[in-house]
């Protein structure tokens, strides 16, 4: 981690990019590079070129942004002029003065470095600038990334307390009418809330053990409301086999939940049907159930499916379809899901 830390350092970066930029500079003198000294020529050349490229990216650039464009434009011309002064003065006296002894112009050579100068600078700064880019694009992702996982979190906190909130009455109803049955189910009920604590910390769980946790689910309804309500769920597969299969956690039982708690119906027959599948890494998931009488309905019916719709969105975007419909009798929900396709995994 260290290491990689290294990597990703400024610094680091600075050197690799002066590295590459000397040795891009330097290519076409290669081959005249006869001695060591002929590259400690070229390094300190280089270096100034480099030095410019800096003061221009750190003092003078800022001046541009902040629109100081007139001292901006005086201070890179007298920088440059300064330079490029210096590199004609290096290539004259020391690293190639018998260009200039074969008659050369002077200001043909000054004019050379100082063009060679700003094409050097502006090169460089927009190294620099795609770099800057690249990086305040990663921040900006990875601080979206965090903001998604603290909404996830908090809707994962405000489902906790409403799904069982909802268990603690569904255990109630039974206690009143066959106490006897009532240890059974808070054993139940603890297994229910042990896996959503221990899944809770999880991206990915394995569909068999959320198809579980959701049978364990259906029992205890069955234990409340089974002799009124027809209840059925339907695994396609063979559960064993789902277990190399992975889905976010807790993504399907708000839906089968909300079914459950949205389907009381004393004017018609009251039902949930739950039919389940994977196909080619392709999940589907089918809902229906009564929809309830109108002076039943609670006012919160669609705060589940609103977290679902958000879940589902930060965590398979693009890679699901949820679509849900409705008449006087059957209200209906259809998820499909790519299993592969987890934008957090």
């Amino acid at each position: 981690m260290a290491t990689l830390k290294f990597y990703k350092s400024r610094n680091f970066q600075e050197l690799i990019i002066f590295i590459a930029m000397f040795a891009l500079t330097m290519l076409h003198e290669w081959m005249k590079m006869e001695t060591f000294m002929d590259l400690i020529k070229g390094l300190i050349f280089f270096s100034l070129l480099y030095g410019q490229a800096q003061l221009h990216r750190r003092v003078l650039f800022p001046l541009f942004l902040t629109k100081r464009y007139t001292s901006y434009i005086t201070l890179v011309f007298i920088s440059t002029l300064i330079v490029s002064t210096m590199l004609f003065a290096l290539d004259y006296y020391w690293i190639a003065p018998e260009i200039f002894a074969n008659g050369e112009s002077l200001f043909k050579g000054l004019l050379y470095h100082f063009v060679l100068c700003i094409i050097s600078t502006f090169t460089m700064l927009s190294l620099f600038l795609v770099r800057q880019y690249s990086s305040e694009l990663q921040k900006r992702n990875e601080a979206q990334l965090l903001l998604s996982e603290i909404n996830l979190k908090f809707m994962h906190a405000q489902l906790n307390p409403h799904f069982f909130f909802n268990m603690l009455n569904n255990i109630y109803a039974v206690s009143l009418t066959d106490s006897g049955r009532t240890p059974d189910l808070i054993l139940k009920l603890s297994g229910l809330m042990r896996y959503q604590l221990d899944s809770g910390t999880k991206h990915l769980v394995s569909i068999a053990d959320e198809l579980k946790f959701i049978e364990n689910y259906i029992a205890m309804e069955k234990e409340r409301i089974g002799k009124r309500c027809e209840i059925k769920f339907v695994v396609s597969d063979d559960i064993r086999a789902l277990q190399a299969h992975k889905i976010a956690p807790l993504v399907l039982i708000t839906l089968v939940e909300n079914a459950f708690k949205h389907s009381v119906t004393t004017a018609r027959k009251w039902f949930v049907k739950i039919d389940f599948s994977v196909v080619n890494d392709r999940l589907s998931l089918q809902i229906r159930n009564s929809m309830p009488d109108q002076n039943l309905t609670a006012p919160s019916m669609g705060l589940g499916l609103v977290n679902v719709r958000e879940r589902l969105r930060m965590l398979y975007d693009g890679k699901y379809e949820l679509s849900i419909s409705s008449d006087a009798e059957v209200f209906s929900i259809l998820l499909f899901i790519q299993l592969n396709a987890l934008a957090h995994d």
